[in-house]
């Protein structure tokens, strides 16, 4: 039987196919142009959806361990219990957010070192089964720097929401260079 952290990390898995199989074929070249001076390209993108995806594991990781030990990262009531990531992205996030310093793209390395670190993140939330495992997703709650108070399975949730919405930065610019 498939569980609510199976069919999570499914759903993740199938949003990361998504963007690899977009990016197949731009060259490290094509992944660094800028089609805007102040927008990101290809490859900070996909920087950018890695750097956010390893503090994201980092987070529900810690949550969990907290949860287990007793000593919650957050207890009591959320303002978002209840609710789907959209619907607390909807009511949270201006229409034009910026990422926290830890998930700033840098430029250091080219579209496929990049594109290889993201492809290795279904193995990073692989192993969040176990921690997770018997635990009540929606009480191991971390909170997130714009949504507020986030349990374990809207923080899945965030992920795939995430890579969804960059899919589609992805293709606008992937659509700007064979202009």
């Amino acid at each position: 039987m498939k569980t609510r952290i199976d069919s999570l990390l499914t759903d993740i898995r199938a949003s990361r196919h998504k963007i690899v199989e977009l990016v197949a074929g731009v060259s490290a070249g094509q992944g660094s142009l800028r089609v805007e001076p102040d927008r990101w390209n290809i490859q900070e993108v996909i920087e950018h959806l890695v750097l956010a995806e390893r503090g994201g594991f980092d987070l529900i990781f810690t949550a969990a361990e907290r949860y287990r030990t007793g000593n919650p990262v957050w207890s009591g009531p959320s303002e978002n219990e209840g609710l789907t990531i959209e619907a607390i992205v909807k009511k949270t996030w201006k229409p034009k957010e910026q990422a926290p310093e830890s998930a700033t793209p840098t430029g250091k390395w080219t579209l496929g070192v990049w594109l290889s670190h993201f492809m290795n993140c279904d193995d990073l939330l692989h192993h969040l089964r176990a921690p997770l495992e018997n635990l009540p997703l929606d009480e191991v709650i971390y909170p997130h720097f714009l949504c507020g108070p986030l349990n374990a399975h809207q923080r899945l949730e965030f992920i795939r929401f995430h890579i969804d919405r960059h899919y589609a930065q992805i293709a606008e610019i992937k659509k700007e260079l064979v202009k």
